[in-house]
């Protein structure tokens, strides 16, 4: 076990006992033994012959033995604070992605090892009135011994990437979970009552932007001077859970979880006190012609074939906040997510970088195309309604993103290759392959300015990226 670099850049004053622990990494992933019983196995929201309401508790069922799997022996520290220190647990080791800490801005932080994501602007809503506040999610991953052993072949011991050359794949049995930290407070949205608070090295809760003084990138140090870091309170809001099943349509299940604070407050758990906002193993493909933000149609009354929502918990996020907007025509996206996407249609572009280090856009308009077109879109032209159909897709676990070049540029792969090479799923393992990349470049150019995480097609700005 070694502790990782960690970004203390613009820390404004020391960590006190008092705040937390200080992240170490676990990435032993060569010494991963896979687990051989799998309690989600005993629930199948996959099967198309189940009735609706059989299908959403065998929903339930399988997210909550999932849960269950990944808080064992990493929570019940005795302390909320020391919760999720992964290298305690004794009951199964659980690892983290190495290569978050490269730049100031979004770095891991020191404490709990959380990166910053998304800014959300969220509506408050009160009195019949409503504002907007502005927010920053902060967020980490856990990935079980079967996923970590498939790790081992990237990231091996040496702290040097094998980067792939073909289509990398996790394991089947792979479990991931990513909590995610807001800045907003219980005062602002009510469900984060009795919730776990944690402190954290983090920088503005308004997302800080960084203004160059000259060229068209931050240079680190101006990004550190500009958005200085100190440490604060984050909320839990969010709990993702992704899960390599071979029964799922494409080899993955994704669900979320979401604060839930008031109507769970006697759960003696305070990780417990969430509740299952959905899960998906599909988008929902629409026809040719059709609009995603039209098909399915009434989904709330007619659902979805490749998923559930507990439309319930999305109308209590609803009832005090704009927190239950879900994805693209109700497809699943938590709170702290785009809604024009979906879990899925996000993650299914996780990709090697290419020569230039670019991977593709997680959503259309973040791809600096220079146009007015997009995915979602109420008034789709003819254009929209193929980048529906390219971003909706149900792309298989561990084939690549494809799409026409005019959505899904081609990549400049050093070998030639004129496909995406896929990271089945893994937005957090390409970020870790996009840093090291831009790294390597900085040592070869040391005056060279940082290209930010959100430039070009890489991951990272505007949307979760963080597993």
């Amino acid at each position: 076990m070694k502790t990782q670099a960690l970004s203390l850049l613009g820390t404004t004053r020391l960590l006190s006992r008092s705040d937390g622990p200080v992240f170490a990494i676990s990435d032993a992933y060569s010494t991963a033994v896979p687990d051989t019983d799998l309690p989600w196995l005993k629930f199948n929201p996959f099967d198309p012959t189940l009735s609706p309401d059989e299908k959403l508790r065998q929903a339930s069922g399988y997210m909550w033995a999932i849960m269950a799997y990944i808080q064992e022996g990493n929570i019940n520290s005795g302390k909320v604070s020391t919760d999720w220190t992964l290298c305690n647990n004794p009951v199964r080791k659980w690892f983290h992605i190495p290569f978050q800490t490269y730049e100031p801005l979004n770095g891991r932080e020191f404490v709990h090892g959380l990166t910053r994501e998304a800014p959300v602007t969220m509506e408050l809503k009160s009195d019949g009135g409503s504002r907007q506040l502005k927010t920053t999610m902060w967020a980490t991953a856990f990935y079980n011994p079967a996923a970590a052993q498939s790790l081992s072949t990237v990231w091996t011991a040496s702290g040097k990437p094998v980067i792939p050359k073909k289509n990398f794949h996790f394991n089947e049995g792979s479990v991931i979970g990513k909590p995610l930290f807001t800045t907003a407070t219980s005062n602002e949205y009510p469900y984060l009552t009795n919730l776990p608070v944690w402190r954290a090295n983090i920088n503005a809760p308004d997302f800080c932007v960084c203004t160059p003084s000259s060229g068209q990138q931050c240079t680190f140090s101006e990004q550190t001077e500009q958005c200085p870091r100190t440490v604060s309170n984050v909320s839990l809001l969010q709990f993702d859970i992704a899960v390599r099943d071979q029964r799922s349509p494409i080899g993955w299940a994704y669900g979320t979880f979401v604060a839930d604070g008031q109507r769970k407050s006697k759960e003696p758990n305070p990780w417990n006190r969430i509740s299952p906002l959905g899960l998906m193993w599909g988008n929902d493909t629409p026809p040719m012609g059709t609009a995603a933000i039209n098909f399915p149609a009434n989904p709330r009354q007619t659902g979805f074939k490749d998923g559930v929502i507990f439309w319930n918990v999305a109308d209590m996020m609803n009832l005090q906040t704009g927190g239950g907007h879900l994805g693209c025509n109700g497809r699943l996206n938590g709170p702290a997510d785009n809604a024009k996407s979906s879990c899925l249609s996000c993650h299914q572009t996780a990709s090697v970088p290419d020569a230039d280090n670019k991977s593709p856009a997680i959503i259309y308009q973040f791809g600096n195309f220079n146009n007015n077109n997009g995915q979602c879109l109420a008034k789709p032209t003819a254009l929209d309604l193929k980048i529906d159909r390219t971003y909706f897709k149900n792309f298989q676990c561990s084939t690549p993103f494809i799409g026409p070049t005019n959505i899904v540029p081609v990549p400049d792969y050093l070998s030639g290759r004129p496909k995406w090479i896929s990271l089945d799923f893994s937005l957090q393992l390409s970020i870790s392959l996009t840093q090291w990349q831009e790294w390597q470049l900085a040592q070869q150019h040391p005056g060279m300015s940082p290209r930010s995480p959100g430039s070009s097609f890489l991951p990272g700005l505007g949307a979760k990226p963080a597993f």
